[in-house]
């Protein structure tokens, strides 16, 4: 509701002596000294020294709040109040923290370091048994209390989506998305999993799978190396068998903050398909080398709803399909906790898919759109 002004009643007559009394008063009275004339902006109090209780964060309304730090992983600090309960801050918003327990601070291109912890401005120090470790704020990758857990390395999803349909005919439709990280301080393992399965009445119409597992070694704070990757693919639609390939190669972090992060990815990469079905006389199967070309986008929009992007390519001999790709993006809103709806889109691409027995190809585009409810930790 807008407020509400009313006009300033009018003074009668009689009270004129006095404001022109008052008038001559202030005219005549010394001036003001500036201190009096200077209005001090209030500050609220900072806790002295090290907290002995409490976990302490200064939010950016200059407000100070207490509780206990959870942990700090990708830009996101997880603080539990109280009062308020389990709030996630983006970390470059927190513009100071103390901490009143041991902590362990990952840092990039050094070596763990445990103690509490003390970060104002842009500066940040450990204050442990054997000293103080002073360091820049933004070397600062995760904050984990105490001796770290190995779960504390971890995060994952699941996602499910599905129709059952009877009547005048019975259809089955599945997809299935999962994938677990292990993120150090240097290392990053993978494994991910998609698949699709269409049923109408008992005939399979779409029947994929694909298994991606990686491992990245990180050089600096952006710069990576796939040491391996390995991927399997399968889709008798696409009169694709069984498809592996063995990657590896260089990587970038081209943006890396709190709400968004770009990577792309290149190297050689080896390929081996086995076809479902092939001319008479033709091989069932091909091998070559190849080169792999790949880049992913994430960015939160809110605290609520993230959005992705992902394209990995591949360009190989015309035997095994010239050029390929897998292009997926979507969004994810979380409903509640852990709990999140989903959706994407998934567009896999042969430029030269194999022919078949009965000499028909392949279309070269295969499309899906996906809806599910899925669950992160």
């Amino acid at each position: 509701m807008a407020p509400r002004f009313f006009p300033r009643p009018r003074r009668r007559a009689r009270f004129l002596c006095v404001e022109v009394a008052g008038l001559a008063g202030a005219l005549l009275a010394p001036p003001p000294s500036r201190a009096q004339d200077t209005k001090q902006a209030w500050q609220p109090k900072a806790p002295d020294g090290l907290p002995t209780d409490f976990d302490w964060i200064r939010l950016p309304s200059d407000e100070w709040l207490k509780g206990k730090i959870v942990s700090m992983y990708d830009g996101k600090l997880e603080f539990d109040s109280d009062e308020l309960g389990v709030h996630t801050f983006d970390f470059a918003d927190i513009k100071e923290l103390r901490s009143s327990r041991v902590l362990q601070v990952g840092l990039a291109d050094k070596a763990p370091v445990t103690g509490r912890l003390v970060v104002a401005d842009g500066s940040a120090k450990v204050i442990g048994d054997a000293g103080e470790t002073a360091f820049d704020r933004s070397e600062i990758l995760t904050i984990v209390v105490g001796a770290r857990r190995e779960i504390d390395y971890w995060s994952g999803y699941a996602n499910l989506g599905g129709t059952i349909r009877s009547g005048n005919s019975d259809q089955v439709d599945y997809t299935a998305r999962l994938g677990t990280v292990r993120r150090s301080v240097k290392d990053r393992t993978g494994f991910e999993y998609i698949g699709n399965i269409t049923r109408i009445n008992s005939e399979d119409t779409s029947n994929n799978h694909r298994v991606n597992i990686g491992w990245d070694r990180f050089l600096s704070k952006r710069l990576f190396v796939n040491v391996v990757g390995l991927e399997w693919y399968r889709d008798p639609f696409q009169n694709v068998a069984n498809r592996w390939t063995v990657t590896a190669g260089l990587g970038y972090e081209i943006v890396d903050t709190p709400r968004t992060t770009w990577s792309v990815t290149a190297g050689p990469a080896w390929q081996s398909t086995a076809w479902k079905s092939v001319p008479a006389g033709d091989d069932d199967s091909a091998s070559s080398g190849a080169l792999r070309v790949g880049t992913r986008f994430d960015h939160e929009f809110t605290g609520s709803i993230d959005y992705y992007t992902y394209y990995n390519a591949f360009f190989t001999d015309e035997a095994s399909g010239s050029y390929t790709h897998h292009f997926d993006m979507g969004l994810k809103i979380e409903l509640t906790g852990d709990l999140n709806v989903n959706a994407s889109w998934v567009w896999d691409y042969v430029q030269d898919p194999r022919g078949q027995e009965d000499g028909s190809f392949p279309n070269k585009n295969d499309t899906r759109l996906v809806f599910g409810l899925g669950w992160s930790f």
